[in-house]
């Protein structure tokens, strides 16, 4: 499958550097060393901000700032890395999921990127960076309907599936799953870090989520 960028970021002022790994997978529970990895990731996150809102960290302040200047209020619709390093400030810990799902978490745990991690099985055609058209929607993954009118979005030839607020039921990562696209969506922010949290990522889906043999 072919990938392209909506000519329209080019417009708007910032730097668009998305990454597309693909990998062979097994989904199952999260072993204890995956989980032991999430806290320890909670933990240095947490000694990082220092007391400070998940907001003034640059990376998440500067997807913040793409989704504004894409058309979306980033305080009502938070980037996913936000979210999560909302949660972990919080004391909630990041959500259970799989060690596909966890994974990915991780990763924007640590980096402050929105990651989305989805079941190559069930995108239909190339693959488009685009922004949400009014009146555009999908099911969000614990969210219900999901406004996509000014979201930055994956998009492919059934429509959208994933964004960097929150992606699609369509093409969640579930059991049964055995080939996932990683996109580490790197809207507003260096290369060399988009590039240093794909390296976290080889690492942690190669490790964690290939298949048994």
């Amino acid at each position: 499958m072919a990938f392209t960028i909506d000519p329209r970021f080019q417009e708007l002022g910032f730097p668009v550097h998305v990454g597309m790994l693909d990998y062979s997978i097994e989904v199952r529970p999260s072993d204890d060393t995956l989980t032991n990895a999430i806290a320890d990731g909670a933990g240095l996150r947490i000694e990082e901000l220092m007391g400070e809102a998940a907001s003034t960290d640059p990376v998440i302040a500067g997807v913040r700032a793409a989704f504004k200047a894409c058309g979306k209020d980033p305080s009502r619709y938070r980037p996913s890395s936000e979210s999560l390093t909302r949660r972990v400030i919080a004391g909630k810990g990041l959500y259970k999921v799989n060690n596909v799902v966890d994974s990915g978490n991780l990763v924007s745990l640590m980096t402050g990127i929105p990651i989305g991690c989805y079941d190559a099985d069930k995108i239909e055609g190339d693959i488009r960076l685009t922004i949400g058209a009014a009146g555009e929607s999908y099911d969000g993954i614990g969210r219900g309907k999901v406004n996509l009118e000014g979201l930055p979005l994956l998009a492919d030839e059934r429509g959208p599936f994933g964004s960097p607020f929150s992606d699609s039921t369509r093409t969640a990562v579930a059991e049964g799953a055995s080939k996932l696209i990683f996109v580490v969506y790197g809207l507003n922010i260096d290369i060399a870090h988009v590039e240093a949290a794909a390296e976290i990522a080889d690492t942690l889906i190669t490790g964690f989520c290939a298949p048994a043999h």
